[in-house]
């Protein structure tokens, strides 16, 4: 049994932040797979994860830790019950509050004291006596509102008409984006995967097999043959691979036993309509 609940955070962190979430799981042991996704911030107040890369790499969380952005299915595990705070970081908030390469973080996790010091460890004792929702994001907007008022300048132009290129068209044109920033295509793929963590091609792939997960969660698909039919995909083989390869299974097995936390988060649409759009596909 698992239960997760989503914050907004501050009005003023709301172009960095997708939002603030409260997950538990209560049972001896927990799975799930998550889609590709965007980066995250996870305080740790109960319990040890593990994250299982689709590279072969395994990695035990620590009490706080930054996930960067997974360009591949992750499995999340845990032996025992596991208590968790955490935040999902829209491409501006990594760029400003985290300024590290994307790329270079990419399908990995470090801890969160290595980017801010002390102030981790702080928060985490204070989200580890908290009892309440509004105290958890009180102390999270408080963290990141410090952070945020520390941030480096970073190109708003561009991470806005990058994040418009995503979200605008169900299979996004990587010259559209190209010819849209002005630069050479070299210089777009530098920036895109420093701040978005790939390849201008794999972002539009990657978001492209996400969309085509959340129009069959929210019930806008009612299979691959419609999916298909929006001439998103050549054929039902060429949706399997990219399906398979973003989201970890076909879309007959998504439809039939999707992952618990991938079907509360599709879910979020309904329950945070003011959600950024780029976040609603992770």
């Amino acid at each position: 049994m698992v239960s997760i609940r989503y914050f907004a955070p501050a009005p003023a962190l709301r172009r960095h932040i997708s939002s603030y979430y409260w997950f538990q799981s209560f049972g001896p042991c927990f799975a799930d797979l998550m889609r590709a996704e965007l980066p995250q911030v996870r305080f740790i107040l109960r319990g040890r994860a593990l994250n299982h890369y689709g590279n072969g790499v395994v990695r035990v969380s620590g009490t706080a830790q930054v996930q960067g952005p997974t360009n591949g299915p992750v499995r999340f595990t845990a032996s025992e019950p596991l208590h968790v705070f955490g935040a999902g970081l829209l491409p501006l908030g990594w760029a400003a509050l985290v300024g590290e390469a994307a790329d270079s973080l990419a399908d990995d996790i470090i801890d969160l004291d290595s980017l801010c010091g002390a102030a981790a460890g702080d928060t985490y004792a204070a989200l580890a006596t908290a009892t309440q929702d509004r105290t958890r994001v009180e102390i999270a907007d408080r963290f990141f509102g410090a952070l945020l008022a520390a941030a480096r300048p970073v190109p708003t132009w561009f991470i806005q008409l990058a994040d418009e290129w995503l979200t605008a068209s169900p299979a996004p044109s990587v010259d559209a984006l190209v010819a849209a920033s002005g630069m050479s295509a070299r210089s777009v793929e530098r920036l895109t995967g420093r701040i978005y963590g790939a390849s201008p091609k794999l972002l539009a792939r990657k978001y492209r097999a996400l969309g085509a997960a959340v129009r069959l969660g929210n019930g806008e698909a009612s299979g691959w043959a419609d999916l298909i039919g929006d001439g998103l995909f050549y054929d039902q083989a060429h949706l399997i691979r990219e399906f398979n390869q973003f989201v970890g299974m076909t879309p007959a097995r998504f439809l039939a036993e999707a992952a618990p936390v991938t079907r509360l988060t599709i879910a979020r649409k309904r329950l945070m309509p003011d959600l950024p759009k780029l976040a609603l596909f992770s």
